[in-house]
């Protein structure tokens, strides 16, 4: 099922969409099987790096959470 992710396509370039969206998947994965830490770790840090403002963080977690009933920040908190 695709998602319609609120996503300012005009901020980022095609590879950084990819690691947005296959962030935004192992997130939602978390809930329906393990995931390793490293992995999901390794993913918000590259994350992060994209998305690199406070503001537009909480913004896409808001924008996730309202989509998908997941929080971002409470599932890294889990698995830091």
């Amino acid at each position: 099922m695709v998602k319609d992710y609120e996503i300012d396509f005009d901020l980022f370039n095609t590879l950084e969409i990819v690691k947005i969206f296959t962030f935004f998947e192992l997130i939602e994965a978390t809930k329906k099987k393990s995931i390793s830490k490293e992995l999901l770790n390794k993913k918000y840090k590259e994350y992060k790096v994209i998305i690199n403002n406070k503001t537009l963080e909480k913004k896409y977690d808001k924008m996730f959470q309202k989509i998908t009933g997941i929080s971002i920040y409470k599932t890294m908190r889990l698995y830091k």
